[in-house]
């Protein structure tokens, strides 16, 4: 006759199963070979494995008269982080984003107009201009057609 396990002893058995599995899979994940992407904080130096693609000429890139209508003073602009993948594989590019500012000094209309390599280094670029905040324009006024172009080059980030 077969031996049968009593249902009171398979429980905690299975019980006991599935929590060695979560400790082995939660100890794993920190591995950084399952984990590509490295913590900003934690990178390490920059390897370049790539050419800096060559900047293109912004006013031929960027439409029209480009952030016409007023003076212009930022209030909050940061710059956009260093993608990780692009950090991760030593990539360098740019991206010209174009947008328009609001009479409150609110960023809107944030659209990429041309980048190298696309991407992750335009999803940043479009995130740090939708943060952008400006000193309120005359009564009336909105600019648009404003462009900046930011420079992923060798693990840092600058605007040109």
């Amino acid at each position: 006759m077969p031996f049968v396990a009593p249902r009171a002893t398979v429980r905690p058995m299975r019980r006991l199963a599935v929590t060695a599995l979560t400790l082995v899979l939660a100890a794993c994940a920190g591995d950084a070979a399952l984990n590509p992407l490295p913590d900003p904080r934690e990178r390490g130096p920059f390897r370049v494995t790539s050419d800096m693609p060559l900047p293109p000429n912004v006013e031929r890139t960027a439409s029209g008269e480009g952030c016409r209508g007023g003076e212009l003073r930022a209030a909050s602009a940061s710059l956009p982080d260093y993608p990780a993948r692009g950090w991760a594989r030593g990539l360098q590019g740019w991206s010209i984003v174009e947008f328009d500012v609001l009479a409150s000094g609110a960023v809107e209309n944030v659209r990429i107009a041309e980048g190298v390599p696309g991407g992750s280094f335009d999803r940043e670029a479009l995130r740090a201009v939708r943060d952008w905040r400006f000193q309120p324009l005359d009564e009336g006024a909105h600019l648009t057609g404003c462009v900046v172009m930011f420079e992923f080059k060798m693990g840092n980030v600058t605007i040109r």
